[in-house]
């Protein structure tokens, strides 16, 4: 049976809501305390969940009946409520993207194992049904050699998006834009099915948005050490904005996602339940996925994953994507950017 846990959140803005309904929904309660440097945020956000509105984070990270603090504060502002709550003992749940350097993502590491508590980053996607198939053919090979990894999240985002919450246009607070802020979930879907990147070359731009320290478009080529080619398309500048898509290309197989819906699903050795597959994740496409708007997101994914997380807590295991693993995705973001800032091929 389920354990219940007492969750405090540092950050309430708009993904504070999903972690507060993914809570609610393991834990048949909400969270126990929220805090936001925006005190009259905090408090109203106290109030729609029925929860303590803290005075300080300092106040949350010791109150006895919260175990478990989840991390729902800027990109670039995880580090410091990360050491404040794994110093008092408790276990994290970050909010992608761990961090926004590969520095101050290891000291969230380095905490986790000095405290022995659990910390896990938030990539939600790893816990579909349909990416879940996909990685069990992947684990059974049915690809052959890997030739191609592809993804592509052309999105749309308005000017008012940057305009109202300031730090997503801004590199200091945000760590970045298209790639860190949008492209990083799928990112971390590619490296999960692909193996580790091991040369990125690429190239950034900001042509749709005016005042933004960030990219809002990026290309990048990528070469994967098992000698898998592939590209990332990450843009918030394409209106109206399509369905992202994911291809893992074999010399014996092929699979294509859009969304969560299968348009191919071919191997030259056909098993039983591959119509079974294709026939439950066909269909037309009816998410949102974010496409155009931020808020278009399914709670499910973050249930799925509060639930590992917490029968980790329970069982002293590791959580399916601690905090070792989500920083993979991050350092694969960071040397997009490196390579078009300095025009080289970035070794990783």
């Amino acid at each position: 049976m389920q354990m219940k846990h007492g969750f405090g959140i540092i950050g309430a803005g708009g993904i504070a809501d999903v972690h507060a309904r993914a809570i609610k929904a393991i834990n048949g309660t909400g969270p126990s305390g929220v805090y936001d440097t925006d005190r009259a945020k905090c408090v109203s956000f106290g109030q729609k969940y029925d929860c303590k509105a803290f005075e300080s984070p300092d106040d949350l990270c010791r109150d006895p009946d919260i175990d478990i603090v989840c991390i729902c504060t800027p990109s670039g502002h995880h580090l410091e409520p990360a050491l404040m709550a794994t110093g008092e003992g408790k276990h994290c749940i970050i909010e992608k993207p761990l961090e926004i350097t590969l520095e101050r993502c290891d000291k969230i590491i380095e905490a986790g194992i000095r405290n022995n508590v659990i910390i896990s980053g938030i990539f939600p996607m790893r816990f579909s049904d349909v990416n879940k198939e996909l990685r069990k053919a992947i684990d059974a090979g049915r690809f052959g050699k890997f030739v191609l990894g592809d993804i592509y999240i052309k999105w749309y985002r308005s000017q008012a998006y940057y305009d109202e919450v300031k730090w997503r246009g801004s590199m200091k607070d945000g760590g970045g834009g298209a790639v860190m802020n949008q492209g990083i979930h799928s990112i971390d879907l590619l490296q999960w099915f692909m193996g580790k990147v091991e040369t990125v070359c690429a190239f950034t731009s900001s042509p749709g948005h005016a005042d933004i320290e960030i990219e809002d478009t990026a290309v990048a080529a990528l070469k994967f050490s098992n000698g898998a080619l592939g590209v990332i398309e990450a843009s918030t500048a394409v209106n109206p904005g399509f369905f992202r898509k994911i291809e893992i290309l074999g010399t014996k197989g092929s699979v294509v996602l859009e969304e969560e819906i299968i348009k191919t699903w071919q191997f030259s050795e056909e098993e039983p339940d591959d119509q079974l597959i294709r026939d439950r994740f066909s269909g037309i496409q009816t998410s949102g996925g974010g496409v155009s708007d931020p808020k278009a997101i399914s709670d499910e994914g973050h249930i799925r994953q509060f639930l590992d997380i917490t029968e980790a807590i329970e069982t002293n295991r590791k959580p399916a994507i601690d905090a070792v693993e989500a920083r993979k995705a991050v350092e694969i973001v960071l040397a997009v950017y490196d390579s078009a800032a300095n025009k080289r091929i970035i070794h990783l």
